[in-house]
């Protein structure tokens, strides 16, 4: 009988030892948001509803071959981070809400929400939550764009944030 389980133990062991030669079942690409400047108003005016609006470049291919892995079964969006570079101690509390969302730019998918914040914290550093369960790779594959809108009021200066987008390619 000890024979036989440690046969188990041995066959659990050499399939744990190939799995793990094989790559990795997921890891996270990450992509800069650009330096956006936010015009000030010191009469408070209202916010424009965008704020930015970039391609999503991501080549999912060479990403996957880099981690020597096999081909991209899913995408999921991990963070969006967001950071005041100017004014020095300026926040986001010029800001309500802000939504991401994600269109495919030959226009074949539908435009949907992949991360909202609500209400956004005065902070000069904020994190914007994913939606959960949402695939971006058809999205990426047909040339995505990331747009981000908001609410709120302008900032009393101009206001210059940047950021970063990471994704979680899932093999």
């Amino acid at each position: 009988m000890a024979s036989v389980s440690g046969v188990r133990v041995f066959v659990a062991a050499a399939l744990l030892a190939s799995a793990s030669g094989c790559g990795l079942l997921s890891f996270d690409v990450d992509q800069d948001i650009p330096a956006q400047t936010v015009p000030g108003s010191p009469l408070g005016a209202l916010l424009p509803v965008s704020l930015f609006a970039i391609p999503m470049n991501v080549d999912i291919s060479a990403e996957t071959a880099a981690h020597g892995t096999g081909p991209a079964s899913s995408v999921t969006l991990s963070s969006i981070s967001l950071t005041v570079m100017s004014p020095s101690g300026a926040t986001f509390d010029f800001v309500d809400s802000i939504a991401i969302r994600i269109s495919a730019a030959d226009g074949s998918l539908p435009e949907i929400e992949i991360a909202r914040l609500q209400p956004v914290p005065g902070a000069a550093s904020i994190s914007v939550p994913p939606e959960g369960g949402v695939d971006l790779l058809p999205y990426i594959k047909a040339g995505a764009t990331i747009t981000a809108s908001a609410s709120g009021h302008m900032p009393a200066s101009d206001t210059t944030f940047a950021g970063k987008v990471v994704v979680t390619v899932h093999v």
